[in-house]
């Protein structure tokens, strides 16, 4: 038996591909929706209200707006926006699922909260921010903790698991 199609075969195929296309944009450009009400079967009197004066619409400002390069200076936009806020920021680079990694990102956010610092949890497995800081870092296990400070200087780095005093005493040690 031949499983492949004849060149006659893949022309029908390409025109029902194309019909249906076709159809499927017909309904959702040729939709259009009503902005009238339905009228009631009943004939209602009409009643009076009071004139109501609104307010004329204030004329919006125009003027353009440029949008703000944010500087990452190599790190993750999570990273950069986080310094934004604060002056030091406690990075945590973990895997999705490993046990470890899980309670060493709970001591270092507590570590960060106490010191009043931001906090970043990254997951290595992330393409973009993931491998743009490993690569920065060459940091090749997980858990791994960054303290970072403005201008996205890399202050500290901890391989592995690391408690809460430790990661408050690197953030004060950054200030």
């Amino acid at each position: 038996m031949n499983a492949t199609l004849s060149t006659r075969q893949l022309r029908l195929v390409g025109l029902l591909v194309l019909v249906v296309v076709a159809a499927g944009g017909y309904l959702v450009v040729g939709k259009h929706k009503t902005t009238t009400q339905p009228s009631t079967a009943h004939s209602t009197t009409p009643v009076s209200t009071p004139a109501r004066t609104t307010p004329a619409p204030s004329k919006a400002h125009k003027h353009a707006v440029t949008p703000v390069k944010l500087n990452t200076h190599g790190l993750p936009v999570h990273v950069a926006l986080a310094l934004r806020k604060h002056s030091v920021v406690v990075v945590m680079l973990t895997q999705p699922g490993a046990g470890v990694d899980q309670t060493a990102a709970a001591e270092a956010q507590a570590g960060a909260l106490e010191m009043g610092a931001g906090y970043v949890n990254l997951d290595v497995f992330h393409q973009r921010p993931g491998t743009a800081i490993l690569r920065r870092l060459g940091v090749v296990n997980t858990p791994a903790i960054l303290v970072v400070k403005r201008p996205g200087l890399v202050y500290s780095e901890f391989k592995g698991f690391v408690d809460r005093d430790v990661v408050a005493q690197a953030v004060a040690d950054a200030r």
